[in-house]
C-alpha cells in the first residue's frame, strides 16, 4: 500500500533456512503491511525461520510512552 508516506519507519529482517544455514534479508518500509507483500516476493515462506520487525524512529520522541502519546 503507497500512503504518499516516503522515508521507511519500519525495518524487518527475514532469517531463511538454506541447506548452507541460515540468511538474512533486511527489508526498510514504509507501511508495515508492506511485509506481507515483502514475504510473498522472497523465497517460500516455508522457508522462513524468524522475522523481526522493529520501529524506525525520524524524531526525538523514541522513548515516547502509550501514556504521553494519549495526551498530545
Amino acid at each position: 500500500m503507497n500512503t504518499g508516506w516516503t522515508v521507511p519507519r519500519w525495518r524487518a529482517v527475514i532469517w531463511y533456512r538454506t541447506e548452507a544455514g541460515s540468511v538474512e534479508i533486511e527489508h526498510m518500509l514504509s507501511e508495515i503491511e508492506d511485509l506481507h507483500d515483502a514475504v510473498e516476493r522472497g523465497p517460500h515462506f516455508d522457508c522462513v525461520e524468524k522475522i523481526e520487525v522493529f520501529r524506525v524512529f525520524h524524531c526525538e520522541d523514541e522513548l515516547l510512552t502509550v501514556e504521553e502519546a494519549e495526551r498530545r
